[in-house]
């Protein structure tokens, strides 16, 4: 209940972090993991340039934040902001912005962990039990036999290996994770905030300019 009451309030808090959450365990861990280096490395050393920007051809970024639901959003959310090759975190951005979702993150992180040790401990207490149950006595009802019968029956078509349904998966988390991230250059306000930086008028001047001059050319070119 606490864990849950947590997660509410951190997504209540931010839509990125809400968003990772929504990973499997598993996954949730290990992006949480490289989300928090990244921040840390720039609270503990604000001037080193070299921590406030990712390669996005990066491995570890392109393995393993890329693919994950909302894991990229968080760096956003963070104050990163995207260039040609790189994640950049520029000086004016907000270091208490940077802190406030590192905190969430962690907090989230935190108490999943918490929860995962806690299961860990209830498995391990009740395996001894298990292995006290005596192996059942083979049955001459001729039922069991049917049921292997069945069972190899189904086992007659090849189900998909594991390697397989790893990588289904895997292209299913980096397309879901992309169609997220295409979704920031729908925003309204980035968009109006994006063409207040584009000569418009002035590209729109010059390519009629340029077309004028082309139909102009058509016409003194003999086409018979």
């Amino acid at each position: 209940m606490a864990a849950a009451a947590l997660g509410s309030s951190s997504g209540s808090a931010s839509p990125a972090v809400a968003e990772l959450c929504q990973n499997t365990p598993e996954t949730f861990l290990e992006a949480s993991k490289l989300l928090l280096t990244y921040a840390d490395n720039i609270l503990r050393n604000p001037n080193d340039e070299k921590y406030r920007s990712i390669r996005i051809g990066n491995t570890a970024f392109s393995t393993r934040l890329l693919p994950v639901r909302g894991a990229v959003e968080c760096l956003f959310e963070m104050g990163f902001e995207e260039g040609e090759t790189h994640l950049i975190f520029p000086k004016k951005a907000s270091v208490e912005q940077l802190q406030k979702i590192r905190d969430l993150i962690a907090i989230e992180r935190s108490s999943r962990l918490d929860g995962s040790n806690k299961s860990h401990k209830v498995k391990s207490s009740q395996q001894p039990a298990a292995s006290t149950q005596l192996p059942t006595t083979p049955s001459s009802n001729p039922s069991g036999l049917n049921q292997h019968t069945r069972n190899r029956q189904g086992q007659s078509s090849d189900p998909p290996s594991a390697s397989t349904v790893a990588a289904d998966s895997a292209i299913l988390e980096v397309l879901q994770s992309n169609i997220q991230h295409v979704l920031v250059y729908e925003n309204p306000a980035l968009q109006e905030k994006a063409l207040a930086c584009i000569p418009v008028q002035e590209l729109k001047r010059k390519s009629q300019e340029k077309l004028s001059r082309a139909r102009k050319l058509d016409k003194e070119i003999p086409w018979s």
